[in-house]
Order: C-alpha cells, then sequence, then structure tokens
C-alpha cells in the first residue's frame, strides 16, 4: 500500500478514537446537566454515623467528568479488540452500529465492576448518580452511532474521490467478475475501487468490459493471469478478488501463487455468487470452510416489535401529516382532472394481493398497469406529480396500507400481479416477508430499474432482517426525501 494512502487511512482510523472517546466524555457531561437543572449544586459525602447504607450522591462535575474520561478510555480499549477501528463492509454498515452498540454495553458492564471493586476496596466515599450514568450512557449509545454515521458519509465522499480507497483488479471479466465491479461501483464506501480486469481469455485482453451498460459504465482486460504480477506492480494494485467459478485447481493454486509470490491480499468470490450469493453463510467444519444457505430469518420477538413500530409510526405519520395530506390531494385536484388517490392491485406476503394506495402522479387517462415512468420528464406525469415522486411525497397514502397490516415501513417493494406471475424460484423469496414502503433497493443506485431485476437487495435484507436494519434504512430514506433523491 502506497504510504500516502496509509498514512490517510490511519488518520481516519485514529479520528474514530477521538470521536468514539469525545462523544462519551460530552454524553456524561451532558447527562450531568440534564439531571441537576433542578437539584442544588452540593457536594456530598458519605457519613457512617448518619447510617451505614446511607450514600448521597456527589454533585461535583469533575467526579463525572473523571469517570467520563474512564469510561471513554475504556470504550475505545474494547473498540480496538473487537476491531471496530478497521473498515466497515457491511450494507449501511448496521453490523458496525450494532456492535458499536453492544461494545459499549461491555465497556459499561467491565467499567462498573472495575469501580464497585475499588470503591469496596478504598472504602465508599464518592458514588455516583445511577440516573446521571443511566442518562449518560444512553446519550454516548445514540452519540456513538450518530457520529459513526457522519463520519461514514464523509469516508464515503473521500472514497468516491478515490481517497484512501484500495486498488482492486477482479480476476475474471465473466457475470461473477462483472457483478462483483458493479457492486463495488455502486458502495465505494466500503473503499475498494476497481482499476481493472485480469481475464485468462487473450482475446477479451485490450478490450473494455461493461460491467454497468445501462450507466455505460466499463473497466479495462489488463492481460490474462500470466502477467498478473506484472499488472498487479504496474496498477499499484492493493488486493485482487478472484471471480473465476469454473477455474480449476491447477489455475486456482497458479493464482494463488502468484498473488503470494507478489505480496498482495487476494480474496475468492464463491460459484454460487451468480445465483444466490444473498443467501450463504461461511461455516467451520472440523477446521473446513463450508457454504451453507441461510434460512430466512422468521424470529417471533422481531416480528411483533416490527408491527408495533409499523402501528405507531403510520399512526403519528397519518395525524402528524394530516395537514401536508390535505395541501397534496387539493393541488393534484387544482393541477389536473381525476382521483386524487391512485389505487392499484399488488402482490403482498405469501402472494396475497392487496390494494396499494398512492397520491396519483400522473395524467387519469393513464393505464394502471402501464410501463413505470423511469424519468421525470416523462410526458405522463403531471407537473405537481413531477414535485411528488421528487420528493417521495407520494407514497404518504400507503401509511394506510401499514396500518392495516398489509405493508410493512421496511421490506420489499410490492409488485404487480402480471409480474409476479414470472416469479423464479428465487425472486419468490421475496414473497416471505410483508412489502414495504422504502428498503435497500430505494437508497440503491439502481432504483431506477425494474424492483424484480433488482432482487439481490431484498435477499440481503430477508436474511439480514433486524429492528437496527430497519431504523438505518428508514433514517436514509427520510434523508434522501429531503435531498429530492
Amino acid at each position: 500500500m502506497p504510504l500516502k494512502r496509509q498514512t490517510f487511512l490511519s488518520l481516519l482510523h485514529s479520528l474514530r478514537v477521538v470521536i468514539d472517546f469525545c462523544v462519551v466524555y460530552v454524553s456524561f457531561y451532558l447527562g450531568y446537566q440534564i439531571y441537576f437543572l433542578d437539584k442544588p449544586r452540593i457536594w456530598a459525602e458519605y457519613n457512617p454515623e448518619l447510617s451505614p447504607t446511607l450514600y448521597f450522591i456527589p454533585a461535583a462535575e469533575y467526579h463525572y467528568l473523571t469517570i467520563a474520561m474512564g469510561l471513554g478510555v475504556l470504550t475505545v480499549l474494547v473498540y480496538a479488540f473487537m476491531r471496530l477501528y478497521e473498515d466497515d463492509t457491511s450494507i449501511l454498515h448496521v453490523k458496525e452500529y450494532r456492535r458499536a452498540a453492544v461494545g459499549f454495553v461491555l465497556a459499561v458492564l467491565i467499567f462498573l465492576a472495575g469501580y464497585y471493586w475499588w470503591v469496596a476496596y478504598t472504602g465508599p466515599r464518592k458514588l455516583f448518580s445511577r440516573r446521571v450514568f443511566a442518562y449518560a450512557c444512553a446519550l454516548s449509545v445514540m452519540g456513538i452511532i450518530m457520529a459513526r454515521a457522519a463520519f461514514n458519509q464523509v469516508q464515503y465522499m473521500l472514497h468516491r474521490r478515490g481517497m484512501g480507497a484500495r486498488r482492486v483488479l477482479i480476476y475474471g471479466a465473466g457475470v461473477i467478475g462483472r457483478a462483483v465491479a458493479k457492486r463495488l461501483a455502486e458502495f465505494p464506501a466500503f473503499g475498494l475501487s476497481p482499476v481493472g480486469f485480469i481475464d485468462d481469455d487473450p482475446a477479451r485482453t485490450n478490450t473494455q468490459v461493461m460491467y454497468d451498460p445501462a450507466r455505460r459504465r466499463g473497466l479495462p482486460v489488463l492481460g490474462t493471469g500470466e502477467q498478473l504480477r506484472r499488472h498487479v506492480i504496474q496498477q499499484h494494485a492493493d488486493e485482487v478478488l478472484i471471480a473465476v467459478p469454473n477455474a480449476t485447481t491447477d489455475q486456482m493454486f497458479r493464482i494463488v501463487n502468484d498473488c503470494l509470490s507478489s505480496g498482495i491480499r487476494f480474496q475468492f468470490v464463491p460459484n454460487i455468487f451468480e445465483l444466490a450469493f444473498q443467501r450463504t453463510i461461511t461455516r467451520d467444519l472440523v477446521g473446513i470452510p463450508v457454504i451453507a444457505l441461510k434460512e430466512t430469518s422468521q424470529r417471533v420477538m422481531y416480528l411483533a416489535a416490527k408491527r408495533v413500530m409499523d402501528v405507531v409510526v403510520s399512526a403519528l405519520g397519518l395525524l402528524v401529516l394530516s395537514p401536508v395530506i390535505a395541501v397534496v390531494a387539493l393541488a393534484i385536484r387544482m393541477n389536473s382532472k381525476g382521483p386524487v388517490f391512485f389505487v392499484q392491485t399488488r402482490i403482498g406476503l405469501n402472494g396475497v394481493p392487496f390494494r396499494m394506495y398512492k397520491f396519483r402522479t400522473m395524467y387519469a387517462d393513464v393505464g394502471k398497469y402501464e410501463r413505470t415512468p423511469l424519468e421525470s420528464t416523462d410526458p405522463r406525469i403531471t407537473r405537481v406529480g413531477r414535485w411528488l415522486r421528487r420528493t417521495s411525497l407520494d407514497e404518504l397514502p400507503q401509511l394506510v396500507n401499514v396500518l392495516r397490516g398489509e405493508m410493512s415501513l421496511v421490506g420489499p417493494r410490492p409488485e404487480m400481479p402480471f409480474i409476479v406471475e414470472q416469479y423464479n424460484e428465487l425472486h419468490r423469496e421475496r414473497l416471505k416477508i410483508k412489502p414495504g414502503i422504502t428498503g435497500l433497493w430505494q437508497l440503491s443506485a439502481d432504483r431506477r430499474m425494474a424492483i424484480h431485476e433488482n432482487v439481490d437487495y431484498d435477499l440481503y435484507y430477508i436474511h439480514e432482517q433486524s429492528l437496527l436494519l430497519d431504523m438505518v434504512i428508514l433514517v436514509q430514506t427520510v434523508f434522501l426525501a429531503f435531498r429530492g433523491i
């Protein structure tokens, strides 16, 4: 890795450490201020003559800030042990946020065990308010996750400009290699920047392979595997992703030996990537790595909590946004003739059809099941409809579907019946959970393409769903709506 890139990444990781410590420190100060807003600022000491079990709360700020410093340092150490200062490659960084919350709880438990051992050993002289500590811990968890989310957005923009990104050669310009290149281009926040293909077919050398024809994105085929070492040096590559599903054992050994002799990192993309890559999990079978299929998550507690969140958020949303709904309805009626709402049959959980509601964004004479507009310049869209689509306000009536239990806030988008009839077994995985107003596909760069052509995002969500993932998707959706994307 070039010195500049290594220095840049070290600086980013060091900045994460400082941010985590500062969040904990500031959270304790805020927790103290919140608790003592209406209480006198006095210092009280333990007095055994008053009562052997009576503990007074020290109100001195420096006592809490000392605690904050200790917990802040311990949090950083725990995070370092959990490798939370390395780049995360999970979609939307959900795994990072979950591990950050778990790591902070672990740091708190270790701190409390050590603190109360110290109090018992030295004598109970200075304790702290449990309410202040609870306020501070709650603020710390929220602050750490929010700070990391903001930091990831900054790092995302830097990686898009090539700053700190690892240069990657993709070995194999076939279907799987192109799929890998497309995914890396969609998620530059991972810090992997593909610079070219290596392919054992000499006819492809010095050609441009399009991994995303819709956007005219492609990469050059630099040469065959025999020149791998030379191209690694010429391209200053940091890593090789091996995506050759039909390679023989001898070929794989040659590729691996070339990578090892060049001192370069390498990773394998399994040959099932093209078929069901989001449904697989790697396990250890007595020292032998095996790949198995994941089962669809159907946890009862999660489903119950998700339904509670759906009901509460949709009910509050309809109540709070009722003035906006009224204004939008009036604007639609004034702009063009026809009904305010667009009602269409969609397919929901387990293939059950339901009536989905949206604000009408196209002229009334447009057929219900015509091709969905992909561009805002489509003449079928009304003037008000363009604004509604840009801000996603046309989706607001679907809160009624959520309240009725036909949809969820987060999930795969519901498709029309004639498209579902053409589903294969992989596509039918989408019908195992409730459809949603928003989801991973809506947040991706492929949201302008057909839903059924991007089943990868839905498969990932189906097998990784959690309340934290749902909340991250909802927050990201709100930001996209405000930005008019």
